[in-house]
């Protein structure tokens, strides 16, 4: 019941913020730190939908002062109606033939719908160049916990976490390697934490004109986040964020500026010298520490996780993995064009399986398609073909929206901060063939708030040329 209290002290803190950038960076705080406090209390409920409670409370005490205020109206942004229809649509498919219940399908509004308000949240915060720079400075920051957190349980080994709750050996029990958990809920969640943040960190070292403080500050959050990807083994993220910052190099180097080429070198040297250090200094420690653990399964002691990093030179690697993809994303269209009820997937899934399953054509349905490897199927299974079109044309719409505002802004932070969140957005779409980053936090709240952001810098673009214009035109009158 004590960690209960956290979100909801968290929630309480964040509407009496009102509407400061300071609230953001409290809700992203707190995400960082919430697969920890899961396991720690054993998924208490509250805890669980903790980051929900959060969000929807901010949204909700905006509407109230809104409607107060005689203010109340549909922000006027980019994506708006798309993203309503999709609301609508998954409200629709509560109402699904096929539905496992009515708990588990309001239960899927946590991976549908409840982070959603973090677009306008970060269209409404993130105003201007100095709050954009505040936000990338203290996503950068926050970042370091989870980085940290990691490396230090890589050293220290299994007892580190492992006897603190009986759901951090549950979570680990089918592992090959002793795998830090970080601040996350599962061993090397965090990072997921790296892949999202280095190349906002990146844009830090990149963009013209910022005070030394913020590239000292994404110099040591790139540099934790690369021994944060070496200690974690997630291949995954290691290739996914190489993606985005050549995206985001490739749209940089478009416009003429060769600064994304020069972060590419550096991220790549920063890597080789996490490597190279973590292999000579702290995997002999790590090593030592995990053969002293007695609960340790062998297969522990003749394994460490960095070694994975050496099968990423294997081209059958990326043949094989996540195979079966077209085959589940057929057979969904083929049996379930409309869903087959919300809650079958995420989070939800397994923790109300059991109502799910209760009933023998409910289990049936469970059966053929459950969770999967991949995001297209699995919002097949969900919300059905409209409802993975409308997350392709949304998803689509703020890629080419992201690249055409990095190609064409005249204000180099502008440019710099659409290519990063165009990296990012390519990168989200490329990887959701064998994974669910568009299902599940921290992924899909990043995605909602960056979202946000691309709304703003597109209002701030819009402003500085009309700007531009109107001063241009003063001389021209007179």
């Amino acid at each position: 019941m004590t960690y209960a209290i956290i979100p909801l002290a968290v929630a309480l803190l964040c509407v009496w913020l009102g509407r400061r950038l300071l609230t953001a960076v409290v809700i992203f705080a707190y995400l960082s730190v919430e697969g920890l406090l899961k396991l720690l209390s054993n998924y208490n409920r509250v805890v669980h939908v903790g980051i929900d409670i959060i969000v929807l409370s901010v949204a909700a005490a905006w509407i109230v002062q809104a409607v107060v205020r005689r203010d109340a109206h549909v922000p006027r942004l980019p994506w708006v109606p798309l993203i309503l229809a999709y609301v609508a649509w998954i409200v629709l498919e509560v109402f699904n033939p096929y539905s496992p219940g009515l708990l588990p399908s309001l239960a899927a509004f946590k991976t549908h719908l409840t982070m959603i308000p973090l677009y306008f949240i970060g269209a409404a915060l993130v105003r201007d160049r100095r709050g954009l720079l505040l936000m990338l400075g203290a996503l950068s920051a926050i970042a370091l916990v989870p980085y940290v957190t990691s490396v230090l349980q890589y050293v220290a080994g299994p007892q580190s976490v492992l006897d603190l709750s009986p759901r951090f050996w549950q979570n680990i029990s089918f592992y090959h390697e002793w795998r830090p958990f970080g601040t996350s809920a599962v061993p090397g969640g965090s990072s997921v934490f790296a892949f999202l943040v280095t190349p906002l960190a990146l844009l830090l070292l990149i963009a013209p004109g910022l005070v030394r403080r913020l590239r000292w500050l994404a110099a040591l959050s790139i540099a934790l986040a690369a021994a944060t990807f070496i200690v974690s083994g997630v291949r995954q993220m290691i290739l996914g964020c190489l993606l985005a910052i050549l995206v985001m190099a490739a749209l940089q180097l478009s416009r003429g500026r060769s600064r994304g080429i020069v972060a590419v070198i550096f991220v790549a040297l920063v890597g080789a010298g996490a490597y190279l250090g973590i292999q000579t200094y702290l995997t002999p420690i790590s090593t030592e520490n995990v053969r002293k653990y007695a609960q340790a399964p062998d297969i522990w002691r003749q394994r460490n996780v960095v070694d994975r990093l050496l099968t990423m030179t294997n081209t059958g690697l990326y043949l094989e993995a996540r195979e079966g993809g077209a085959a589940a994303i057929w057979f969904r269209v083929q049996h379930y064009p409309f869903g087959a009820g919300l809650g079958r997937t995420g989070a939800g899934a397994g923790a109300l399986m059991s109502t799910i399953t209760a009933d023998p054509q409910s289990a049936q349905i469970e059966n053929e398609v459950g969770w999967s490897d991949n995001f297209f199927a699995d919002e097949i299974v969900e919300a059905g073909i409209p409802g993975l079109l409308i997350w392709v044309v949304i998803l689509g719409g703020m890629i080419v929206g992201a690249v055409r505002l990095a190609r064409r802004a005249q204000d180099p932070l502008v440019a710099s901060s659409a290519a990063a969140i165009a990296g990012l957005f390519v990168t989200y779409f490329v990887i959701s063939w064998g994974s669910q980053p568009l299902l599940a936090n921290p992924s899909l709240a990043y995605f909602w708030f960056l979202a946000g952001v691309l709304a703003s810098l597109r209002r701030m673009e819009a402003d500085a040329t009309r700007a531009a214009a109107e001063v241009g035109a003063v001389p021209a009158a007179a």
